[in-house]
């Protein structure tokens, strides 16, 4: 190959800066066999066009969705369409959304257990594996997003443990709807949607109705397991869970207010209009 003809080539130094990956990425996707070079130059230097510059792109983003080395490799001849990329990334959602609830349930088991072991004055671990079995086996409690504990939640007594075991269903579900709620405020926080918008109206709504209906598992069963908002102020621990939870919180809150705001202008709207003489 002439030096001319190696001009319309990127070296992998090149190519690795443009997309902004390290050198030896690339030579790993190359060990792998996901981006051979599509030439060797005359000091048989890797060569590369734009073409692999754009399957590299592809492979980066296939890494991301959380595919495998072994999915990438399968998947890099196809998702040429919109459509195939959409039904990926739905599910790729799906998957993380899972991962979110059961990390969550994890994070809520923990805490309840931390504060157990605070309470308690020798060590009893078979206490310990009881907590923990009924945390995450049952799935009785709906927990808030900071997963704060509360010292009436976990209750010993078999009559009170056998009223709980019938709304285990409607807890659940309720569980599932919050957790898809969060997934769903933390897109639009992202999107940096304002709290006026009618997306996020719609998750008000959501959050409004969940809300009256835990309500009525409280009243008919007199526990306080179910609490969704807490005040929105910043932990004195910095973590980026931490964080989330906070900038979480006040989008539902701003969110909430301003469609309770909106919809009591309509409502008043509303009376003057009927008052209005004929």
């Amino acid at each position: 190959m002439s030096e001319e003809q190696e001009q319309t080539y990127m070296t992998v130094g090149e190519l690795a800066e443009k997309v902004g990956v390290t050198v030896r990425t690339i030579q790993y996707y190359d060990q792998e066999n996901l981006l051979k070079p599509s030439a060797k130059g005359s000091r048989n230097q890797r060569l590369y066009t734009h073409k692999d510059e754009e399957t590299l792109y592809k492979i980066l983003c296939f890494k991301f969705m959380g595919l495998s080395l072994t999915e990438i490799r399968q998947s890099l001849a196809g998702f040429e369409a919109t459509g195939e990329i959409k039904l990926l990334l739905e599910k790729k959602i799906n998957d993380v959304e899972k991962e979110m609830s059961a990390l969550m349930k994890r994070f809520a088991t923990l805490k309840n257990l931390s504060e157990t072991v605070k309470s308690d004055e020798i060590v009893n671990w078979q206490h310990y594996a009881h907590v923990i079995e009924r945390f995450q086996d049952e799935g009785k409690y709906l927990w808030k997003l900071n997963c704060s504990f509360e010292e009436n939640a976990y209750r010993e007594q078999e009559t009170e443990q056998r009223e709980l075991a019938q709304l285990h269903t409607q807890k659940q579900k309720a569980v599932e709807q919050w957790h898809k709620l969060i997934a769903d405020t933390i897109r639009l926080l992202h999107q940096n949607e304002p709290v006026s918008s009618s997306k996020s109206h719609d998750i008000a709504r959501r959050y409004l109705a969940m809300e009256s209906e835990v309500g009525a598992v409280n009243r008919k069963t007199n526990y306080h397991d179910f609490v969704i908002f807490d005040s929105a102020e910043k932990s004195s621990v910095y973590d980026s869970f931490h964080e989330l939870r906070f900038e979480v919180n006040e989008f539902l809150q701003n969110a909430v207010k301003n469609y309770q705001e909106t919809q009591g202008d309509k409502n008043h709207d509303r009376i003057l209009d009927d008052n209005q003489p004929m």
